[in-house]
């Protein structure tokens, strides 16, 4: 196991300490090494996710198709000068 040297701010040296103080576990590298499994777990998941979401947009895609960005921006001028019409109407 290889070793490191790493400089720690005083709030996580103080965490650090408290976590081998409390008896969860037995030196600081334990706690250093719990922190990264939980980072690279929650990396993993992350990636799983989005590749989830990206799977789930081509498919919406397929079964869908697609619109054209010309179309989409004529839609969203429309609707947003029929808002901007809308707040200026005088209330009677």
């Amino acid at each position: 196991m290889a070793t490191r040297n790493i400089s720690l701010p005083q709030e996580l040296e103080a965490y650090l300490e408290a976590k081998v103080a409390s008896g969860e576990y037995a030196h600081a590298s334990e706690v250093v090494r719990e922190g990264l499994r939980l980072m690279m777990e929650q990396e993993a998941q992350r990636l799983d996710w989005l590749r989830n979401a990206i799977a789930e947009g081509q498919d919406s895609i397929k079964r869908a198709g697609t619109i054209p960005s010309q179309r989409i921006l004529e839609e969203v001028r429309k609707e947003t000068a029929a808002l901007r019409n809308a707040r200026q109407k005088p209330k009677v």
